[in-house]
């Protein structure tokens, strides 16, 4: 969840380096900090906060070797001593380190080193700097040593840098003799790039690039071209959330052209007679594939939702006769990914659902069903969830046999959004809970989801039905209910709730295309099929969330103790 940059070259790396880590920051902003050679000595600058901050402190210097790091902390709070880049104790190496070492603890108590920090991250740069050998030797041995995951560039005074990377993604590319490394390929330069597998390494010296084995044997690694889309988007609004909103219609649109015109359905090779599909993901992902679960039953499919983190540690039977569906923005979701594995294991069929090309899990799965989302930078997501929802729409109308809707659909696209007069009224509110029923109930959760990463208000998703089973104890004159009501079979049940609400003194919001609630404070809808209102009433749930935390005077960009890509289970 943290961003690794790195330069090898003859023009100002540390200009270089400071840029790609601005590019990353949506990985993580807790600290930051870069390494560099001057006069064969190791120097560090480290900074609590932003790139910003480092960018200010590094201005005028220059070096031509240089590494960098963008912290979401793990280990040890956020303060300069725990940022990155780490020295280690002989001063002879610095390190960058995405990922987590499981062992850290006992390989500290092995080591004989007064430590600076409490990450595990410099416990691993000590142990490297313990091994014998060559650079490249000594962190491979030290990588057979430790449990957990990792993507490193560990610089030494004599200028040789070496990479390496397990479950945690690295890439490099040379351009014209220029060297750059990142943990995600947004931040290379170049038109072509190098991937590491897990357990493989690289060696960089005076300009010379070595791949190398888990066994320390020199291999050979190919090219591969970075995807149109891997390129920074533009901001129209004040914010990335703000324009990643507004963008909702063109990326949906661009998805069902791209899946009207390659074969990309007719390309999944499917279980022989499957009627299974087992979905798994997480956070905004999870809730995107319950929807997705809803749609495949909708057309005869036993489909189940599970949330990655426990599906590895449950109790469910892998079938040969179930297509497994991996549903993740990044591709790179540590659980997911995890689960992913265990599944390929078992040579089973698996389905990767990502927005990013030549993400791990792209690689891990046999078959790959891209959203045409384009890059998403907030970390709150919003145009990759409705994009999931989409394409999950798409697959199921694929395997029942029928047509794809027509692009007419999104002439009249909506984007409705909550009054000022609501924002500032809901803001008051102590509690704040979303209801509704069926695939209204998935966007409460979404909805309240959403509340909770940006603005910090503890909120709640309830099924409407189950109010009256325990929750109902909290609604009071301090409480909100926002209740979304989108398919006609629940209007009457519905409104039973609302009643129940209001009679006990609770303020009611009904986010609706139906005329039935005149009663109640509403916001209207526009109407559509009812298996598309799920990406018509999420919306105006994610402008909700992006509103009042610009209310509270909050970054919507970059929420506290949360990162866009979390690479650590």
């Amino acid at each position: 969840m943290c961003g690794i940059c790195g330069y090898i070259g003859k023009n100002n790396g540390i200009d270089e380096v400071v840029q790609g880590l601005n590019i990353l920051e949506y990985r993580g902003y807790d600290s930051c900090g870069i390494a560099y050679l001057e006069n064969k000595k190791l120097k560090t600058i480290k900074t609590v906060g932003g790139v910003n901050n480092l960018s200010n402190l590094s201005k005028s210097m220059s070096a031509n070797i240089v590494i960098g790091h963008t912290r979401w902390a793990t280990h040890g709070g956020v303060n300069e001593r725990n940022a990155h880049p780490h020295i280690s104790s002989s001063k002879k190496l610095a390190m960058v380190h995405n990922g987590i070492i499981e062992n850290y603890k006992e390989l500290k108590e092995q080591l004989d080193v007064n430590f600076c920090s409490e990450t595990d991250s410099e416990v691993f740069l000590n142990l490297i700097d313990s091994e014998e050998g060559s650079l490249v030797e000594k962190v491979i041995k030290a990588s057979k040593k430790v449990q957990g995951t990792f993507a490193v560039i560990v610089l030494a005074e004599n200028g040789e840098v070496v990479l390496g990377k397990r479950e945690s993604p690295l890439y490099l590319s040379n351009m014209n003799g220029e060297i750059f490394i990142a943990s995600d390929v947004l931040a290379l330069k170049g038109e072509y790039f190098y991937s590491l597998n897990d357990d493989e390494f690289v060696s960089i010296k005076d300009f010379k690039i070595l791949f190398y084995n888990k066994n320390g044997e020199i291999i050979y690694k190919k090219q591969e071209k970075i995807e149109k889309n891997e390129v920074l988007p533009e901001i129209f609004y004040k914010t990335h959330m703000e324009s990643e909103i507004y963008e909702t219609k063109n990326v949906l649109l661009k998805t069902l052209k791209e899946y009207k015109c390659e074969d990309i359905f007719s390309n999944i090779k499917l279980p022989k007679n499957f009627r299974s599909i087992s979905l798994i993901a997480c956070g905004t992902a999870y809730h995107a594939s319950l929807m997705g679960a809803e749609y495949f039953k909708e057309i005869g499919y036993d489909a189940r939702a599970y949330l990655a983190s426990e599906f590895r540690y449950g109790r469910e039977l892998l079938n040969k006769n179930t297509l497994y569906i991996f549903v993740s923005q990044s591709g790179e979701t540590a659980d997911t990914i995890a689960s992913a594995k265990m599944v390929k294991s078992h040579k089973l069929y698996t389905l990767a659902l990502t927005n990013t090309p030549n993400s791990l899990l792209n690689r891990i799965c046999k078959n790959v069903l891209p959203t045409f989302a384009g890059r998403e930078i907030a970390v709150a997501s919003t145009k990759a969830y409705t994009c999931q929802i989409w394409s999950l729409y798409l697959f199921s109308l694929y395997l029942a046999g029928k047509k794809l809707p027509s692009e007419k659909k999104f002439a009249n696209f909506p984007f409705t959004t909550f009054d000022e007069t609501y924002i500032k009224e809901i803001a008051s509110y102590k509690k704040v809970f979303f209801i509704g029923r069926d695939l209204d109930y998935i966007t409460a959760m979404e909805a309240s989801l959403k509340l909770k990463e940006i603005s910090y208000i503890n909120c709640f998703a309830i099924a409407s039905g189950e109010l009256k089973h325990g929750t109902l104890a909290l609604i009071d004159e301090d409480a909100v209910v926002i209740a979304i009501c989108t398919q006609e079979k629940i209007k009457t049940k519905l409104i039973s709730n609302l009643e129940e609400i209001k009679a006990r003194g609770g303020k009611v919001i009904v986010v609706s295309q139906f005329d039935d609630f005149k009663d109640f404070s509403c916001v209207k809808l526009s109407k559509f099929d009812e298996l598309f209102m799920p990406i018509v009433s999420v919306i105006p749930m994610q402008f909700l969330a992006l509103r009042i935390c610009e209310f509270f005077g909050y970054n919507p960009d970059k929420p506290r103790n949360l990162a866009k890509s979390v690479t650590v289970e």
